[in-house]
């Protein structure tokens, strides 16, 4: 699969010459800055978000990255993060709701009930399948194999973690009580070896010590050169599951580097004896006032890295000017970043942009309260992922967990329809018009583009034109992305991917993009520094995009233009 720079390569090179002009005359958006009311937001997402504190679940057995919190504590965090207002259904109060299947029984009840033996991790171990699912949380063995079928955080989540003890990853993001007060009496198997439990408390805090005094050892962030820097820096301080979740790419993690690797297959063409005193980096980015050509992209589980997660990214963004991408599936809930969002609005005296990634689930109606409650939040515009529908395959993640996967004999010679429980494998341009009726007129970008409109001819494909079909449809943009231009007026491309240096997304920009995304830099950034090293983080590319704008003889951002990049041939043989 090519990445969104050689896609952006071929557009580029099959636009006849006299169209090679900046994309902020050739893909100005139609769509104009909308804005919602702050102080009116809908709270009825019932499950959907808390996918993202579930999704933890995936690193289950090699620790937790942030500090736990007292639950007391954490719901007096969550009120003032929350300035009073009452709590979203999928907040942190809520969390319950995950596991919810309206029972007025306590299994904990039953504990004294259950045989005097106790179950062994081992025979825990056994039930590790997805029609045998069982889990254990503070000692306590759980059946959950009716549950993961109807779990919002996908099934994946909880099989992948089936037959372990999850307390160290689920202690952190639930009250107490949630499944003794939840799950049906017959959940309740009975209790591992108080021995066992214990060693799993012991090694769980041994790592959280570790973790905090690694922490607390990193040097000052204002001695971080560069993004990789600021990487490595983090990694010293997140456990090896967290670290995995962050870095790792799908299979053989081929378009990971190869999205890296064709960035420096391209080179800038310095101009020299150009007056570059002052220097003007800043554009608009999904139709939002930006200090630089760069925004956040929708990143899920930042709270693996540091307890304050995704808040932290919104100070940083914030403080720094730049655009946030909110993931359907981040570890705080849509209400504790909105809110957050607020105030740093107060405090700085302008608004910040912010756009939400939205994911169609097979129930549409979580689908539509959470667009809904983005929509009345205030976000900017809707971002549609739509190359992650099917899943993914991990294999690193999957190994570390120690997952494992069937190898039962016999043919399977009918229609294979297992997928992913939460997302919708049946999206399709079909549904457009409907998330554009909730949308109330904010552009709606597509996420996870890949299929450019231009054959190795430059002539258009009949089966492929991605790309027009969403500018014909009234979408605002694409985001080309491989989630892990025959130019077209009037519609904003973005690139997503492989992007660490100021360089990049220059060459980016001079190739046709409006701006350029970047996800996994912020996450390690905040892991290892807080919003400290989101702000470090956008110095540094802020640096090296005004000096390549400099080597480049421009004083504006929209004086980028293809004739100052050249990419060496053999990166398309």
């Amino acid at each position: 699969m090519p990445s969104p720079l050689q896609m952006a390569c071929v557009l580029v090179r099959s636009t006849p010459l006299r169209s090679r002009i900046h994309p902020s005359r050739i893909l100005r958006s139609t769509r104009g800055y909308a804005s919602g009311s702050s102080s009116s937001r809908s709270y009825a997402v019932a499950g959907a978000a808390t996918a993202g504190a579930m999704a933890a679940l995936a690193l289950l057995g090699v620790g937790y990255a942030g500090h736990v919190k007292l639950d007391s504590q954490a719901d007096a965090d969550a009120s003032k993060r929350r300035g009073g207002r009452p709590e979203s259904l999928t907040g942190s109060d809520s969390r319950d709701m995950m596991f919810q299947l309206q029972t007025n029984d306590s299994p904990g009840d039953n504990a004294g009930r259950q045989a005097e033996s106790y179950i062994t991790m081992e025979e825990v171990a056994r039930h590790n399948l997805s029609q045998d699912a069982w889990v254990v949380v503070d000692g306590k063995v759980y059946d959950v194999t009716d549950f993961h079928k109807f779990h919002p955080g996908g099934s994946g989540i909880i099989v992948g973690n089936a037959g372990r003890d999850v307390t160290e990853l689920f202690r952190p993001v639930h009250p107490p009580g949630t499944l003794e007060n939840n799950l049906a009496p017959e959940n309740f198997k009975g209790v591992i070896d108080p021995k066992e439990a214990e060693a799993a408390r012991l090694a769980f805090e041994t790592e959280q010590r570790r973790l905090e005094k690694a922490r607390g050892d990193l040097p000052p962030v204002e001695t971080m050169l560069g993004i990789e820097e600021l990487q490595e820096a983090a990694k010293t301080c997140m456990t090896p599951g967290a670290i995995d979740y962050y870095a790792a790419g799908a299979l053989d993690s081929y378009s990971v580097v190869n999205n890296r690797e064709s960035f420096r297959k391209c080179r800038l063409v310095p101009r020299v004896l150009r007056d570059v005193s002052a220097v003007r980096p800043q554009t608009k980015i999904f139709g939002v006032d930006s200090a630089l050509p760069i925004y956040v992209s929708p990143s899920s589980n930042a709270l693996l890295g540091h307890p304050d997660g995704e808040l932290n990214i919104t100070r940083g963004a914030s403080a720094t000017g730049i655009v946030q991408g909110i993931s359907a599936v981040a570890s705080y809930s849509l209400a504790d970043i909105l809110n957050e969002k607020d105030q740093m609005d107060e405090a700085s005296g302008r608004k910040m942009g912010m756009v939400y990634q939205v994911y169609f689930q097979r129930d549409r109606s979580k689908t539509e309260a959470q667009v809904r409650q983005a929509v009345e939040g205030g976000v900017d515009a809707l971002v549609l992922t739509v190359d992650s529908n099917v899943g993914d395959n991990r294999q690193s993640t999957e190994k570390l967990k120690g997952s494992r996967f069937s190898a039962e004999p016999g043919p399977r010679m009918g229609p294979i329809t297992e997928t992913p429980t939460f997302h919708d494998p049946s999206l399709n341009w079909d549904d457009i018009p409907w998330l554009q009726s909730l949308a109330q007129g904010l552009p709606i970008y597509l996420k996870g583009v890949c299929h450019i409109d231009v054959g190795p001819t430059g002539r258009q494909q009949a089966d492929g034109q991605d790309v027009r079909r969403a500018r014909d449809m009234g979408l605002a943009g694409c985001i080309l992305s491989n989630h892990d231009p025959q130019l077209l007026k009037d519609f904003e491309v973005y690139i997503d991917g492989g992007i660490r240096r100021g360089s990049d997304v220059l060459k980016a920009v001079a190739l046709g993009a409006r701006g350029v995304g970047l996800g996994r830099p912020f996450l390690f950034a905040q892991a290892a520094y807080g919003d400290k090293g989101v702000i470090r983080a956008v110095r540094i590319l802020e640096n090296e995009i005004v000096s390549a704008m400099r080597l480049l003889g421009l004083t504006s951002i929209d004086q980028v233009d293809p004739n100052m990049v050249e990419c060496l041939q053999e990166m398309w043989k």
